[in-house]
């Protein structure tokens, strides 16, 4: 029986056993397209070697430890599932001893589950220096896997990581490791319905830990999924941990990580370039406590307003409120007829976002003031 004893943002904690047998599950309410996802989210140890400076479980660090049985983390895992309560499993760890052995413990946690017939989703975290075959194991047998970079360059990585290994080595020669089987196996995927990393591959980074500025991340961000096809970079805003080197530093302001996640996405999605953010920095390179979007709509007034009729994807998608979905809906709806008018313009969009974009677009019944007016109220 499973019984709800916390709950806290995002997190939340279940009980399950008898008297003498309990396990306390976290369960974690992830974001997907919208909705929310339930995980298991855990790590396999708590026990580490290293002494990373920001980390909570850092050697040095007097805590309490744990480290799940594979068998019974699979078995709770499969418990969950089946009741309902989760809709997949989130597996990363502490390194107690070399990441090839917990590389060897995290894959038996999935083997115990795809043996007794989960075929739910599973994201697993690839250690820094895992063996190559451990990697192929594990890109065949999960949806999503990764490597952490922790930091958007080697040299942030170093002071933030210091036995970690090397950043070249122990991190990014993991990333083209998976890179590389995942493109291997892309044919053999086909027949299956959960595996091989048909989720694609992501990675994260720990925001406000050191100096570095937001351009930084976007300039690492932009790398990662241009040229290597990444399909999610996370960001993580650094919390001071009493009893690390950090602990007097001051905490990632929330609206930092949500404002770095914005700039994400529009490069991801909706074809920006780290170039467009040069701009939209301030002069130490950190973004405003403002949608970028708008933002950059706002200093580039010569774009706007545009013609949905003529317009192509990208440009649409330029428009601040617009996002892909609602940039094909306009493609679609011009084909049957032409967006002329306010009216044809809700029509397509509803009332209250053809309201919203009004002052971007060009409409024979729109004032030619309204654009001006809105372009002057200056956000910045």
């Amino acid at each position: 029986m499973a019984k709800t004893i916390r709950k806290r943002d995002k997190w939340y904690f279940l009980t399950l056993g008898a008297k003498w047998d309990r396990a306390v599950v976290p369960i974690y309410e992830a974001a997907a397209r919208g909705k929310c996802v339930p995980l298991l989210k855990t790590l396999l140890t708590s026990f580490c070697k290293n002494d990373c400076k920001y980390c909570a479980f850092r050697a040095e660090r007097k805590v309490l430890r744990t480290t799940w049985e594979p068998k019974k983390l699979a078995e709770i895992t499969i418990h969950l599932w089946k009741q309902g309560k989760i809709r997949g499993l989130f597996l990363s760890s502490s390194i107690s001893k070399d990441p090839d052995f917990i590389m060897e413990k995290q894959l038996e946690v999935v083997e115990h589950l795809r043996n007794m017939g989960y075929n739910g989703y599973i994201h697993l975290r690839i250690m820094p220096g895992a063996n190559r075959s451990y990697i192929k194991q594990a890109v065949r047998l999960a949806d999503r896997v990764g490597v952490n970079l922790e930091a958007p360059n080697k040299e942030t990585f170093g002071e933030i990581c210091p036995d970690k290994g090397g950043f070249k080595e122990a991190i990014l020669k993991r990333l083209y490791w998976i890179i590389d089987e995942v493109k291997s196996v892309r044919k053999e995927s086909k027949d299956f319905r959960f595996g091989f990393a048909k989720a694609g591959i992501d990675t994260q980074m720990i925001v406000g830990a050191t100096e570095d500025d937001d351009f930084q991340f976007i300039r690492a961000t932009e790398w990662l999924y241009r040229k290597l096809g990444l399909r999610r970079v996370y960001y993580s805003g650094f919390e001071p941990i009493p009893q690390t080197p950090l602990e007097k530093r001051k905490p990632c302001p929330p609206w930092r990580e949500y404002r770095l996640y914005q700039a994400s996405f529009l490069i991801r999605d909706y074809g920006f370039k780290a170039e467009h953010f040069k701009q939209i920095v301030n002069d130490k390179g950190f973004l405003p406590n403002f949608d970028p979007k708008l933002v950059f709509a706002q200093l580039h007034p010569e774009l706007f307003p545009i013609d949905l009729n003529t317009a192509t994807f990208n440009e649409i998608l330029r428009v601040p409120h617009i996002g892909p979905i609602n940039a094909r809906k306009i493609i679609n709806y011009r084909k049957m007829k032409p967006i002329r008018f306010i009216s044809d313009l809700e029509r397509a969009l509803g009332p209250l976002l053809a309201r919203r974009i009004l002052p971007y677009v060009q409409v024979r019944d729109k004032r030619l003031s309204d654009f001006k007016t809105y372009i002057n109220q200056k956000i910045l």
